[in-house]
């Protein structure tokens, strides 16, 4: 029986197969399974479900986007723009403007109040688009209600 050098027949194998044994990764080298961080948004006020004794209600956003003024195109950032009581549209277009009901804060904040809000119940949404006002992709958004007394 004629025996042959494991090392030699890996060697050969490896040469048949188009590549050579210094070109392939060792076994143990790890791969690597960790899909990129989501970006997320928050809006930390007014909270899910709480109830706000005044008609001004004040916004607090905060997310792991870098939020930078409207204009700067940087891939990766954005600013905030919220809709009280408004519907998302098309999200491959701007996010357009109507006061009162869907804001923009093209100055990089993550603060707004909304003056005299009406008693009732209210769906807030904050969104980050780019510096064009094109939401991200996938969508950075967050959704509370609450009820103003």
């Amino acid at each position: 029986m004629n025996h042959v050098p494991r090392v030699l027949l890996v060697s050969l194998f490896a040469a048949a197969c188009g590549g050579s044994t210094e070109d392939a990764a060792p076994e143990s080298a790890p791969q690597s399974t960790s899909a990129p961080p989501v970006a997320t948004v928050t809006i930390v006020s007014p909270i899910e479900g709480s109830f706000q004794e005044e008609t001004n209600v004040v916004v607090v956003l905060r997310s792991t986007v870098l939020i930078v003024p409207a204009g700067d195109m940087t891939p990766g950032t954005g600013h905030h723009h919220l809709y009280l009581d408004a519907d998302l549209g098309d999200p491959t277009v701007p996010v357009p403007a109507d006061p009162g009901r869907i804001v923009h804060l093209g100055d990089g904040s993550n603060t707004y109040t909304f003056e005299n809000v009406r008693s009732g119940g209210h769906r807030l949404i904050a969104i980050v688009a780019d510096g064009a006002h094109i939401p991200l992709q996938p969508l950075v958004a967050d959704t509370v209600e609450f009820v103003v007394e």
